[in-house]
């Protein structure tokens, strides 16, 4: 009898990028595009959008380990642009 092998599962890993400097891109990329399209106050920005301010402060500062997709949704289309424009500058 001949025994099958299985063919081995490709696994996934972890740490082909840095997430703290991804999370500083993002803050950066939010609180510029804030500023570019006149919203002076991230607390107004925050309110308009129904997000919390201390959230908002957060993701403006870098000083967040995680962001809910609707959350970044609500703040890319407050900022008046796609998720495609948000994310073709600032991310290379």
């Amino acid at each position: 009898m001949s025994k099958s092998r299985k063919k081995d599962k490709k696994r996934a890993t972890l740490g082909h990028f840095d997430y703290d400097e991804f999370y500083g891109k993002l803050s950066n990329r939010i609180k510029t595009l804030r500023k570019e399209k006149g919203f002076s106050s991230a607390e107004n920005f925050a309110y308009d959008i129904e997000i919390s301010r201390i959230s908002m402060g957060k993701f403006e500062s870098g000083n967040f380990t995680g962001i809910q997709m609707s959350t970044l949704l609500k703040i890319i289309d407050g900022l008046e642009v796609t998720p495609a424009e948000f994310f073709a500058e600032g991310f290379d």
